[in-house]
């Protein structure tokens, strides 16, 4: 098992694929002796890790030179992974543009975009006020699906048809949140919710976010019968609220269907058989049932509303929920 490729995937969340390699022929004897050579393929991009044990043995300028000769001969990007570093090294190698790898703190690899202290990764534009809408997916798939159980994001990522990048992304804004947590097992992630049920819903209602994107009223159209029912619709069926004049359905917002609509004006246009369309920032089919949105979704769409009679029937319906 690579240790290296361990290492990289627990520090980026995302799958990396090592291969220890021969030494590169044309390569001297004192830039290959006691030293470790393996190719590591990252997001499409492959390029050689050159281990060295002893970085008081070459200065930044030989260092600057070896990387150079080394990337001439193998054609492709290369990198210097230490086992000792300190911040004066570290300083001259960042200001040569010298990509290394020091874990667990020190990643410099600006032929990937990445210049991290892993020391400081989970403070970089994580938002801790509200959830991304990949965020309240992943944590919806907590709250309805996973319980309590651990999962791995490849899981995550192939029931939500999301990418595993994105799902890493969304997790590491809800261990941010509190909401999750963590840890390494072999070369996966595992993830577990905090809490489940209604526990997990309290802890995480403040960080929802709205799922509607646009609303948008549309001539009724068969186009529209499979899709889940949202809005004052839903919740009439949950509830003693009468259904509105108008049925309001949820379609993701990147449905092709929402092509093939056409668009009414109500004040105009009096008298035509309409249905609202919210278009959702995520699919609403995803945890929808009986061709209802889910519930914590719904609840999050009609937060805003000032109607009192709608938040009395849905403090009801929620609090009637068999979590």
């Amino acid at each position: 098992m690579s240790v290296l490729r361990d290492q990289l995937e627990s520090t980026f969340g995302i799958s990396v694929k090592t291969n220890d390699c021969e030494i590169p022929s044309g390569i001297p004897f004192y830039m290959s002796n006691g030293r470790s050579f393996q190719t590591v393929t990252i997001s499409d991009i492959t390029f050689l890790v050159v281990g060295i044990e002893n970085t008081n043995q070459f200065g930044v300028i030989a260092l600057e030179k070896q990387l150079a000769r080394y990337a001439a001969v193998v054609n492709m990007p290369v990198a210097f992974l230490f086992s000792v570093l300190n911040k004066k090294q570290r300083d001259s190698l960042v200001a040569r543009n010298i990509p290394f790898l020091y874990f667990p703190d020190q990643l410099y690899l600006p032929f990937l975009g990445m210049a991290l202290s892993n020391r400081f990764i989970k403070q970089v534009n994580i938002a801790t006020n509200q959830m991304s809408p990949s965020a309240q997916v992943l944590f919806l798939y907590f709250l309805y699906r996973a319980g309590s159980r651990k999962i791995i994001k490849k899981e995550a990522a192939e029931a939500l048809h999301m990418t595993q990048m994105s799902v890493s992304r969304a997790s590491e804004q809800l261990l941010a949140m509190s909401l999750i947590t963590q840890e390494s097992f072999g070369k996966a992630v595992q993830m577990q919710a905090v809490a489940t049920g209604k526990e997990l819903y309290m802890l995480a209602e403040d960080y929802l976010i709205n799922p509607v994107q646009r609303a948008l009223t549309v001539e009724k159209s068969d186009l529209l019968s499979n899709y889940p029912v949202a809005g004052e619709t839903a919740l009439s069926l949950h509830s003693m609220l009468s259904q509105p004049a108008i049925p309001v359905v949820a379609i993701g917002k990147g449905d092709s269907v929402l092509s093939s609509l056409a668009p009414v004006d109500e004040q105009w246009d009096v008298g035509r058989n309409v249905t609202r369309v919210e278009v959702w920032k995520y699919d609403p089919a995803i945890f929808s049932a009986e061709q209802t949105v889910d519930p914590v979704s719904l609840a999050a769409s009609l937060k805003g509303c000032s109607d009192e009679r709608i938040q009395g029937e849905l403090e009801d319906y929620l609090e009637g929920l068999k979590w």
